[in-house]
């Protein structure tokens, strides 16, 4: 009786273990783990994104570096002909052999058709409807989402560095590099404890709420607020130019500084020449700044030299006008575009910086001539005589103030937009 007690407790704990492997999970659950692994398997492919709704299957996939278009939207369920069929239609809308790397295809597919969605050229979408193997072409205007940021920071050293800290757009940075370069020498005027509040747009590009991020975003700089030292500087766009708040033109003739970022070196003045070793007149001034920072031109005016000089090596003589000329010389090279005859605006690329010529280190040997002769670049007193009046200065002034009342209520930590750089 024992024996036979234990053997049917024996059958019983064996059917136990077999039952514990058959798990039944509920429905929810199931689905969910599903959906995970079908998730797990997408992300072994080029698809970055998907969407379901209803029957509606949505994936986003992205034309990588070094990829074709054919490997992309065979990868997105196309077959060859369909490709092949898809460039024809497209033509002579878009050709296919303009596409850059980071360009986004929304393939969307539903029980009797499938859609690809793709953009070429600014907030304008190419939407192509697959249907019984043949394309149905049409151009979609996508939304601009413009966002308006203000960002406050202490500038200790550098306005270059400080703002790339706080993650403001470099195209931002440079806008107000450039707008105060006319009145401020960022080598020698600024002092810890400055302050500046950069105000400005940012515009993103979506269509049904899905952003397509390679575009570059459009950025605006609005209004600058600097506090240097003891004074307090304020600066507004308006009709493409930067003005104080009286309504004065903030740019002047030459800017002070034709780089960002930059070390002053060597001043104007009599000196000993680091390679020649005797003392003669330096007719200009020195920037340190690493091989190949940007060189701009201090002022608007048509291209004299741009060629190579035993002395100063890569060097670029500009005429600004009104007997005024600028000298940029020991650069690494040209700009695209920039040769005899050419012409340049204020701000403009022309060169970079490099160590060409008699030159010892790296740096900007920079001149400034008033009727052929040479003038400290740093001493040049040339206030604007550009004043609005009449109805451009009333509507400077409303323009003014509602930038001013707009932009205060701005919360400062409001997010930044995914699409800046």
């Amino acid at each position: 009786m024992p024996y036979i007690f234990i053997f049917l407790m024996l059958l019983v704990l064996s059917a136990c273990k077999d039952e514990t492997k058959k798990v039944h999970l509920p429905k929810k659950q199931l689905q969910e783990e599903v959906t995970e692994n079908k998730s797990q398997q997408s992300r072994k492919t080029n698809t970055q994104t998907k969407f379901a709704v209803s029957d509606e299957k949505q994936f986003t996939y992205s034309l990588n570096q070094g990829e074709t278009l054919t490997h992309v939207l065979a990868s997105a369920g196309f077959n060859m002909a369909n490709i092949v069929s898809l460039a024809k239609a497209v033509k002579p809308h878009y050709d296919f052999k303009k596409i850059r790397p980071g360009t986004q295809f929304d393939a969307i597919e539903t029980e009797n058709k499938k859609v690809l969605r793709f953009a070429i050229d600014y907030a304008k979408l190419i939407e192509a409807t697959l249907l019984n193997e043949t394309w149905q072409i049409e151009v979609v205007k996508a939304t601009l989402i413009t966002h308006e940021m203000s960002r406050s920071f202490a500038i200790n050293h550098s306005l270059y560095h400080a703002a790339n800290q706080e993650k403001i757009p470099h195209n931002i940075i440079n806008s107000a590099v450039l707008a105060m370069s006319h009145f401020i020498d960022f080598q020698r005027e600024i002092r810890q404890g400055d302050a500046i509040t950069l105000n400005f747009t940012v515009s993103e590009v979506t269509h049904n709420a899905h952003l397509y991020n390679q575009f570059s975003a459009p950025q605006t700089l609005v209004a600058i607020n600097f506090k240097n030292q003891t004074k307090q500087y304020s600066l507004y766009q308006f009709q493409n130019a930067f003005y104080f708040k009286d309504g004065k033109l903030a740019q002047n003739f030459l800017m002070k500084t034709p780089l960002n970022g930059a070390r002053l070196s060597s001043y104007f003045g009599k000196r000993k020449h680091p390679v020649l070793g005797y003392t003669r007149q330096h007719k200009g001034i020195d920037f340190s700044a690493p091989i190949g920072t940007p060189i701009m031109a201090a002022g608007k005016g048509k291209v004299l030299k741009a060629s190579y000089s035993r002395s100063f090596g890569n060097r670029v003589l500009i005429d600004h006008g009104n007997g005024y000329r600028t000298l940029y010389a020991h650069l690494k090279g040209f700009a695209k575009g920039i040769k005899q005859g050419s012409r340049v605006s204020q701000g403009q690329t022309i060169g970079y910086l490099g160590n060409t010529g008699l030159s010892t280190a790296r740096h900007l040997h920079y001149e400034v001539h008033k009727n052929g002769r040479a003038v400290n670049p740093l001493n040049m007193k040339q206030p604007s005589n550009v004043q609005l009046e009449g109805e451009q200065l009333i509507a400077f002034k409303a323009h003014t103030n509602q930038i001013d009342n707009h932009y205060a209520s701005l919360v400062y930590d409001n997010k930044m937009p995914t699409t800046l750089d």
